[in-house]
């Protein structure tokens, strides 16, 4: 059984590092970014997910505790105004914009997974149907699978910065040093650090 949550930042490259409340820290690691994050809607991080349980940034992208309160959060997004006053045609134009998808197919998709039709009014979907349409969207993107480790109290990584005049003078302090990932801070864990971590060769 896994833990529970309780902060995340950015791995080495694509990865993902969770701290769990029994104190040991998980990578995730392969798969989407969509499921690195436990963000099936990749939505951005920010005051709307912070108020939904992201738990950490990507340095764009929230990341959250686990998969349900990803799929909430989409829920959430979907009931605000700016999607409620729309068809379900209208709220898939403003979240997936024809240019950057194919948004034909994304509606034969959500109508065939959903049974609902393009036309339906979003104010007349209950919150379980939203959730729904949510989970539609996600599996329609290709939110797919990757693989969960803990990560032993030995492993390494230097720590970089930027090397530019905004880096913070602690994180500078800290530029090009061998930590673990049990020591804290960690590069870009706090909101608009830049920094990052690397491997040891």
């Amino acid at each position: 059984m896994e833990p529970t949550y309780v902060s995340a930042f950015p791995g080495i490259g694509t990865t993902r590092m969770y701290v769990g409340n029994d104190g040991n820290i998980y990578e995730a690691s392969g798969g989407s970014r969509a499921w690195r994050n436990n963000n099936p809607g990749n939505l951005e991080y920010g005051k709307f997910t912070r108020d939904n349980g992201a738990i950490g940034t990507d340095g764009r992208f929230a990341i959250f505790p686990d998969t349900a309160t990803g799929f909430n959060a989409m829920a959430s997004l979907l009931a605000t105004n700016s999607y409620q006053k729309l068809t379900i045609e209208g709220a898939i134009n403003r979240y997936a914009p024809p240019n950057e998808n194919n948004v034909e197919d994304y509606l034969k998709s959500i109508e065939r997974q959903t049974g609902f039709s393009r036309s339906t009014p979003m104010n007349n979907l209950s919150k379980d149907n939203l959730l729904n349409l949510a989970k539609a969207m996600a599996k329609h993107e290709g939110n797919m699978s990757g693989k969960k480790r803990l990560v032993p109290r030995y492993e390494k990584y230097v720590w970089v910065t930027v090397g530019d005049d905004e880096v913070r003078p602690e994180h500078e302090a800290l530029d090009g040093k061998v930590r673990t990932w049990y020591d804290t801070p960690h590069p870009g864990e706090e909101y608009g650090c830049r920094c990052h971590a690397e491997s040891i060769d």
